[in-house]
């Protein structure tokens, strides 16, 4: 028999250890269940901002080795200039278990360019020129892989089923210029469903629908070639459906 205990906080009454040992058991485990399908990653929030020196990593929860770490103020991180890649990210340092806690700190670091150690979780990348200030805003889909003085969050795992996925931000930005450019079909069918949830589309999601469009030898295993593969997509709805903008009326003026 399967007995669930809700222990009940009154004013007056005796709180007791066991009380507490239940609470403490359901509100961690019932968390940890219904992500233990899912590969590591950021599991919501984590916005990066930036400001005239500093990169601000905002609260979020993130998922490594099957646990989930809540990261609740706004992490800042000074940065410079030096015309090279470098990549912000979370380093995951060993557990400490005394007889209170079990604890595991967590550092935010540049590395210089992608870093293969498994305790590293990537959160963004740059290259930054001299005198210039980085931006974290975008003028269009293709915009987010802009080489200098552009945060990419490209290369950033998000928390998917089974493995992990393109960031929810990106995706929900191709659904949107991909309606804006026309899309009917399975295009809009698609794009609606994104904007429509609120998780991050899964990785075979992505996948199956780009090797339905481009055919089933495009390559989309990581998430950068998902993302140029979702580039591609844009251009073929662009190029299908050119836009006003692209071709302007010509004007005619009447002289009495």
């Amino acid at each position: 028999m399967i007995v669930q205990a809700i222990p009940q906080f009154h004013s007056g009454r005796i709180l007791r250890g066991k009380m507490l040992e239940s609470l403490s058991e359901y509100t961690y485990q019932h968390t940890m269940l219904l992500y233990q399908a899912c590969a590591d990653g950021i599991v919501s929030g984590c916005a990066l901002t930036t400001t005239e020196d500093s990169i601000i990593l905002n609260p979020g929860v993130v998922r490594y080795e099957g646990e989930l770490y809540l990261l609740n103020r706004p992490q800042f991180l000074p940065y410079s200039a030096t015309d090279t890649t470098r990549v912000l990210q979370l380093v995951f340092h060993d557990k400490v278990t005394t007889e209170a806690f079990v604890t595991r700190e967590i550092e935010l670091c540049f590395t210089d360019g992608p870093s293969v150690d498994p305790r590293h979780m990537e959160i963004c990348r740059f290259k930054l020129q001299p005198k210039a200030r980085l931006r974290y805003e975008y003028t269009d889909f293709a915009d987010r892989e802009t080489e200098y003085d552009t945060l990419n969050i490209i290369h950033s795992p998000f928390c998917g089923l089974r493995s992990s996925t393109l960031s929810p931000d990106i995706v929900y930005h191709f659904a949107q210029e991909a309606l804006s450019s026309g899309a009917s079909g399975l295009d809009a069918a698609f794009c609606l469903q994104i904007l429509s949830v609120r998780e991050p589309v899964q990785r075979d999601a992505l996948q199956g629908y780009i090797k339905l469009k481009l055919g089933q030898d495009t390559p989309c295993g990581t998430n950068i070639q998902i993302y140029h593969a979702l580039l591609r997509c844009l251009a073929q709805l662009e190029q299908c459906n050119p836009s006003e903008k692209k071709t302007p009326k010509r004007k005619m003026w009447l002289v009495d």
